[in-house]
């Protein structure tokens, strides 16, 4: 087998395994932000235990182990998840109100910001009326 075949082979195999574990938690993995400081993983499982079961709970920390302030915590049924968003969204656990949504990744969340963005601009543009080259509204208007 020539090294070309043989990192094709390898690259097509790695695109599966990432759809696969891309569509395994869809609707699933929650995202957590806005964490207190001293939540850690046992915490922040026993919060959402409520809801169904967990199948990993992880808050985010950097190299010297402090928390980033942010986590994921993974149903194993959509449902669950879904009510575990609905009901936990806002609520206060130590001294912070938290943020929770379904996980995205980040390719996906950046393009649908940047969508939600350039419909936005559209609208400001069509409401200001006909521009000018220079930015200024046209003569007449």
């Amino acid at each position: 087998q020539k090294k070309a075949e043989r990192q094709a082979e390898l690259r097509d195999r790695f695109e599966r395994l990432k759809l696969e574990r891309i569509n395994r938690y869809q609707g699933v993995n929650l995202y957590v932000k806005n964490l207190d400081d001293n939540i850690d993983d046992e915490r922040l499982r026993k919060e959402f235990s409520d809801y169904g079961n967990i199948t990993s709970a992880k808050v985010m920390r950097d190299e010297t182990g402090a928390s980033k302030g942010f986590g994921f915590v993974c149903f194993s049924a959509p449902e669950e998840a879904t009510k575990a968003v609905t009901e936990m969204n806002g609520r206060i656990i130590v001294s912070k109100p938290l943020y929770v949504a379904l996980a995205q990744r980040k390719e996906d969340r950046k393009a649908h910001l940047a969508a939600q963005y350039m419909q936005k601009m559209s609208g400001i543009r069509l409401q200001s009326g006909p521009m000018n080259p220079m930015g200024f509204p046209a003569a007449g208007s």
